[in-house]
This record gives C-alpha cells, sequence and structure tokens, in this order.
C-alpha cells in the first residue's frame, strides 16, 4: 500500500515537472517565433488621426506617431513606412515635429502617405516630405496657411456693467484679450507673426514637394482641394486606395534595398507601446486623486504610472488657470 503511494507521487511529479518543462518551451518557441517575426524584413503601417496637438491624447495622436517615427528610422528590419493620415490639421509646432519626423525618416528609407478623408492643413504639412503621396479622390487636402482667432466681447460686457480690471508688465502682455478691441499696433505684430509662420510652412512644403516656392504661394491661399485638384497641382503624386499605397511602397523598398521578389515584405500595424497605451488611458479618464503611494523613482511600472498621472494632473491644473491668447493654428475648418 504505501509502495503504491510512493509510486503514485513519484507520477505525479513526473508529469508536473513535465508540463512545467512542455510549458517553458512552448513559451520559448512562441517567443523566437515573435522575435522572428518582428526581426524579419517588413513594412510599417503608422496611422495619424485626429487634430494634431503637442498632446499625447492617443496612440495615432501626433505626438506618439512623431516618436514611433523617430523609432522606425533607427529600426533595421523596417524597409518602408506608410503613414496613413486622416487629419484637419491642428498645431503649427505639433505639425513642425511631424514634418521634420517625416523629413529625418524618408533619409533612410521610403515614406509612402496614405491619404483618407481628409489631410489639410497641419495635416498636409506632415505629409508633404514623404517619398510619395497617395490621395483618393475626393480627399480633401490643401487649406495651407496659419490663423490666429479671438473675440471681442466688451460692447456686451458693457450692456451688462461688467469691467475688466488688467495689471500687466508690458502693453502687449494680454494682447487678443476679449475685454477689449484690438489695437492697430497689435494687430501689426500679429500680422507679421502670422507671416512669418506661414512663410515657413510654405518653404517647407516648397522643399518637401520640390516645387518652386512662387507656385506654392500661389496654391497656398488657404483653398481646399479635392485628391484629383490636388494631384493636377502636384501636391499629391497618385490617386489610389490604401492597398496602392502599400504596393508602390513594397516596390520602392525592394528598390531601395535591393529585397528580392521572393521574399514576402510583409506590412504589420505599428505596436502601442505601454506609454502610449497608458496615455491614452489617462486622456479618457477623469484623474481626481494623488498617489503618495506609488515610488516614481524605482523605474517600474507603477513609478511610470505614477509619473503620467502628475503629469496628467499638472496639465489639468494649468489648464484650468490659462489666460494667454489663442495659439498659432494650421486647421482647416471642414469636420
Amino acid at each position: 500500500m504505501q509502495l503504491n503511494r510512493i509510486i503514485a507521487l513519484v507520477l505525479v511529479a513526473i508529469c508536473f515537472v513535465s508540463a512545467t518543462f512542455g510549458i517553458q518551451r512552448r513559451q520559448m518557441d512562441e517567443s523566437l517565433n515573435l522575435k522572428t517575426l518582428l526581426d524579419r524584413d517588413r513594412l510599417e503601417l503608422v496611422s495619424l488621426d485626429g487634430a494634431i496637438t503637442g498632446g499625447r491624447a492617443s496612440a495615432s495622436g501626433a505626438m506618439a506617431v512623431r516618436d514611433r517615427l523617430r523609432e522606425l528610422i533607427k529600426d533595421k528590419s523596417v524597409k518602408g513606412v506608410l503613414l496613413s493620415i486622416n487629419s484637419p490639421g491642428g498645431t503649427v509646432g505639433a505639425s513642425k515635429e511631424l514634418y521634420e519626423a517625416v523629413k529625418d525618416l524618408k533619409e533612410q528609407k521610403p515614406v509612402v502617405v496614405s491619404m483618407l478623408d481628409q489631410a489639410t492643413s497641419g495635416g498636409y504639412y506632415a505629409a508633404s516630405p514623404a517619398t510619395k503621396i497617395y490621395a483618393n479622390a475626393g480627399t480633401l487636402t490643401g487649406s495651407i496657411g496659419v490663423i490666429m482667432s479671438g473675440f471681442n466681447a466688451k460692447e456686451l460686457l458693457d450692456k451688462v456693467g461688467i469691467q475688466s480690471q488688467t495689471i500687466k508688465t508690458g502693453p502687449y502682455k494680454d494682447i487678443f484679450s476679449p475685454f477689449r478691441e484690438l489695437g492697430d499696433p497689435e494687430r501689426q505684430i500679429l500680422q507679421e507673426l502670422l507671416q512669418s509662420t506661414y512663410q515657413e510652412f510654405i518653404s517647407d512644403v516648397s522643399k518637401g514637394r520640390k516645387l518652386d516656392l512662387e507656385v506654392v504661394r500661389k496654391l497656398a491661399d488657404g483653398r481646399l482641394y479635392t485628391g484629383r485638384q490636388a494631384k493636377d497641382n502636384k501636391l499629391v503624386d497618385e490617386l489610389g486606395t490604401l492597398d496602392d499605397a502599400i504596393a508602390d511602397l513594397r516596390a520602392l523598398a525592394r528598390i531601395k534595398f535591393g529585397i528580392s521578389d521572393a521574399i514576402e515584405l510583409p506590412i504589420r500595424r505599428s505596436p502601442a507601446s505601454f506609454d502610449r497605451v497608458l496615455d491614452q488611458f489617462l486622456s479618457q479618464s477623469n484623474v481626481s486623486f494623488a498617489l503618495p503611494f506609488f515610488d516614481a523613482g524605482n523605474g517600474n511600472i507603477s513609478g511610470a504610472i505614477a509619473d503620467r498621472l502628475t503629469s496628467k494632473l499638472t496639465s489639468h491644473q494649468m489648464q484650468a488657470g490659462s489666460y494667454d491668447p489663442p495659439i498659432l493654428l494650421m486647421p482647416s475648418w471642414v469636420n
């Protein structure tokens, strides 16, 4: 009886060890297969969606896309990048960041842009230095220009007896205040600021598209173009779908790196990093508590979460007390 128990325990132990080694071997094989998949020559699809701003609202937001494009410059396994853009534009600074990232990436490997519903103003700015730009015939693009707007509520406030009291350190510190009219000197200052930014915008488009600056200037009066009109004006290269853009990118990558047609060269959607997923989660959450129990200095996940939450709380507080004038925008007003 005792011998049977010993034999049973030995068999259980053998089964347990076998199962453990089997699981570990399978996990190792899966890891190796995943590593092989990630290390093989391939293309990568990066999506830019929504308004272009300096915040990291989502994994397909401007700054997350900028960061990913920068990472792909050094990724030797990625032989070409498809940038899918569906954006009405946004702020000047973030649009410029994207422009520079696309330009630097193009110097290392082909970058093909596929425009979806719209890629206007700042969205077009980001696309302009790409190796090749595809648009659908009905895509809205163009809207090349810069805008700054505000409102004047002085007459309304006077009617209800409300007066503004402002203490400032310089005559232009409350420029664009909604409580008074905009003076001629202020209007001149803002117009010069806009013209300086506009000049850089069209200069970058001229370089990115290899068009004469005066040609771009004539096209850059703020108007929208369909994809077909944009092609006629050389703002885009081809009319076609996302699949057409992928096929062209694959051909460009084969030529650039001497890759045989026998090699598959698949395309993979850009993965979201932990930081980008966390940013997206926080952007959709109302965070209203402190985290004194997190150790943010250990470099662990809880520390990273604490850092992100702290940043989120700080940004909310800054936004709540901000009375600065409107920032320069590169938007299209088409919804």
